[in-house]
């Protein structure tokens, strides 16, 4: 669930954070947490992105929440998504659950408020980030070809979870003749779908698969933003239209439902300000 760092520098680059309280009140393990600027007091969760390249949101990422310094009897965890740590302003609200060590140049192993242990990225970090359709959990649809194609052209299938962007979407098949294959997209549409690159062999009426508004190479992308819980994957019900991050995506790995994943690094405009 959420990001990791798949190859970057060795050993990993970390650092403790404190947990920003006027973004979000939790960070999650896996969580992708933009550097604190501005009236932030800490690192906060990275928000879903506002135009191309997230230009008028200027997000600057920092890292991957990989830990907590809650003490292991005092872990909070949600079913869901997972180990978290609340973010407090009051005295008592920080001492109130138990903290192990946590030291760095900027908090001493005695202090009391929380913090976050991050895996500080770049633009040469290598990623692994899960997929869903719009909710942390909830896999992409599967679609089912209606109309087939003896050439691998084209086909028509049933309504994806968000109209293709031509030419920045996948069709990845999981039955049929052509299972464990994929192809980029090159029309826009939730429904209609053609191919520069045909497929190999014959589609049929009834081979399913998945859609995703990613593809290899250069992508756009935009992140699950359930609120309270950004950040945690990508969402495939986004449209890669409009508002988006720019990512370099090495392979999609989609044969299994629930289980799609995607391994990437971020655009270097993702890691400077002021890009408006």
């Amino acid at each position: 669930m959420g990001f990791n760092v798949i190859q970057g520098t060795s050993p990993l680059d970390v650092e403790w954070y404190g947990v920003d309280i006027t973004t979000a009140t939790n960070l999650y393990v896996g969580q992708l947490v933009q550097l604190s600027t501005g009236a932030m007091n800490g690192v906060g969760p990275l928000a879903a992105a506002s135009g191309a390249y997230d230009v008028s949101g200027d997000q600057q990422i920092l890292g991957i929440v990989i830990g907590t310094n809650n003490y292991p009897m005092t872990e909070l965890f949600s079913a869901t998504y997972g180990q978290y740590i609340s973010g407090v302003a009051s005295q008592a609200g920080q001492k109130a659950i138990q903290k192990m060590g946590g030291g760095s140049y900027s908090f001493p192993i005695n202090d009391p408020a929380p913090r976050v242990l991050v895996a500080i990225i770049n633009n040469t970090t290598w990623l692994e980030g899960s997929i869903y359709n719009a909710t942390v959990g909830v896999a992409p649809t599967v679609v089912t070809v209606t109309t087939g194609d003896a050439t691998g052209a084209g086909c028509t299938t049933g309504s994806c979870d968000v109209a293709t962007v031509a030419n920045m979407c996948t069709l990845y098949f999981r039955t049929g003749l052509n299972a464990g294959r994929s192809r980029i997209i090159k029309s826009a549409s939730a429904t209609t779908h053609t191919f520069d690159e045909y497929f190999p062999d014959a589609i049929a009426v009834g081979d399913t698969g998945v859609i995703v508004p990613l593809r290899q190479g250069g992508s756009y992308a935009q992140i699950t933003s359930t609120s309270g819980y950004l950040g945690m994957g990508f969402n495939c019900a986004a449209t890669a239209a409009t508002n988006y991050f720019g990512i370099d995506v090495k392979y999609l790995d989609l044969a299994e439902a629930g289980k799609e994943r995607v391994v990437f690094r971020f655009n270097a405009s993702h890691f400077a300000g002021i890009r408006t």
